[in-house]
């Protein structure tokens, strides 16, 4: 523990360590001395950790130099625990973890943040990113319902041209146990959910999973787009999306319909899945789920549809890419608050470490970049670049990251792509967005 009688030393020490914890305190103050301990134990486990985080203690009536030090950055009572991130006093921005100043000797939070703090800091901590916290985290959604009749009625035509009927190893339905239970129970409760009409108190979801086994082992993948689209608004059900969270890999309606996705797939296909698997990460649990057991096939399918002739398919494959690492983002800043404080949730730790995959990272930002580079639509483009501002921003790989986009002149690219101009009908917020990224998130470029 350091202690700090003087504003210059204070200013030494910010310069000198990435990340400072300042306990400001005076000898007399009750609370300051039911703190002292509780500061002493983590600085003992940040030495034992090897952490970059300072710690430093100034008694404000120790001198009048140490006053000083109080006075400059505000502080009003004791005890004060202030953060610091390269020099700057970290800040609080729509909701992300950027800034405490905590007053007073709440233990319980002390030691929450206490223990995300001694976490190695993120240089990206400090950063100043208005446009970027502006989007929010929350999916884009694809909600717009069709004519199920007219659905209903592309189904049954397809279902009758099937001139052959194969079971699955995981269902035993016939043709016409598929049609009954498809066109009698799962079509009438998506139509009903979308129209607020009653539904079911307990639908047979079991069933819905059989239904898309038979249909997708019995059909040619040009011919599912419309199940593929009854599930994409089904997926908005949260009863539905709970339940396909409770569901594993190829076991799981969503995992079936992504495995059989490839580059060559129909235009209707590829649409239709992009959106399914957007609106799935609407569901929390769902979308954690998908991220767990289907990465590389989401790597795959995004790598092409990012950068597909079609105009619609990429606007869909950037929506899924923001809905991503939107997610991720969430459960990146919740992790890091939590830390290993016991209340932790396994599923959430299973899922940090399953995704800490730098490759996997690094492969769908030289996709999004590629995309970014190619595009033509402002509004495309716009989704794109928040996606790359949401994988960067606090990727915990982030030395790799930045070492491949100074490689790829990602920040050049960025900003001479904005300055060639063109007609990209884009708002002041996505322009403003644009310009964060490529100065504040992307490097300089580099030799390799």
């Amino acid at each position: 523990i350091h202690s700090c009688t003087s504003l210059p030393s204070f200013h030494s020490l910010l310069q000198e360590h990435r990340g400072v914890l300042a306990f400001f305190t005076i000898e007399l103050c009750h609370l300051s001395r039911r703190a002292q301990p509780l500061f002493e134990e983590f600085a003992h486990d940040k030495n034992s950790n090897s952490s970059p985080v300072a710690f430093v203690q100034v008694d404000l009536n120790a001198t009048r130099s140490a006053a000083a030090v109080g006075i400059e950055f505000g502080v009003r009572a004791t005890p004060t625990f202030m953060f610091f991130v390269g020099g700057k006093k970290a800040r609080l921005s729509a909701g992300f973890i950027l800034v405490y100043e905590i007053q007073g000797c709440d233990v319980q939070q002390l030691r929450m943040q206490l223990a995300m703090f001694l976490h190695p800091v993120h240089p990206h901590l400090a950063l100043s990113l208005p446009a970027l916290d502006l989007l929010g985290l929350e999916p884009i959604l694809f909600k717009w319902v069709p004519d199920f009749d007219a659905m209903s009625k592309k189904l049954r035509s397809f279902l009758d041209s099937a001139t052959t009927w194969f079971q699955p190893f995981d269902t035993s339905l016939s043709k016409v146990d598929t049609m009954l239970v498809l066109f009698g129970t799962m079509i009438p409760y998506v139509k009903a959910f979308h129209t607020s009409q009653c539904l079911p108190l307990h639908p047979l979801f079991d069933l819905w999973h059989d239904v898309t086994s038979s249909v997708s082992w019995n059909m040619p993948e040009d011919q599912l787009f419309p199940l593929l689209d009854l599930w994409r608004l089904a997926l908005l059900d949260e009863k539905v999306s709970a339940w396909c969270a409770d569901r594993n890999g190829l076991d799981s309606p969503l995992g079936l319909f992504l495995s059989k996705a490839c580059k060559w797939s129909s235009r209707k296909y590829l649409l239709t899945l992009l959106r399914m698997l957007s609106n799935a990460f609407s569901n929390r649990g769902l979308g954690w789920k998908i991220l767990l057991s289907a990465q590389k096939n989401l790597a795959i399918l995004l790598e092409h549809t990012l950068v597909h002739e079609d105009t619609d398919i990429r606007k869909s494959a950037s929506s899924l890419a923001f809905n991503i690492f939107a997610r991720l983002q969430e459960l990146r800043i919740e992790n890091l608050c939590k830390g290993d404080e016991d209340g932790a949730d396994h599923l959430e730790m299973e899922i940090s470490m399953t995704l800490l995959n730098a490759e996997w990272e690094a492969s769908i930002a030289c996709a999004v970049l590629a995309a970014i580079e190619r595009e033509v639509d402002g509004v495309i483009v716009h989704r794109q670049v928040a996606a790359l501002g949401l994988i960067v921003r606090f990727s915990p790989f982030i030395d790799h990251l930045l070492q491949l986009l100074g490689a790829l002149h990602a920040q050049s690219m960025l900003r001479n792509k904005f300055g060639n101009g063109g007609n990209w009908n884009m708002t002041e917020t996505a322009c403003v967005l644009w310009q964060e990224v490529a100065s504040n998130l992307c490097p300089p470029s580099i030799s390799v």
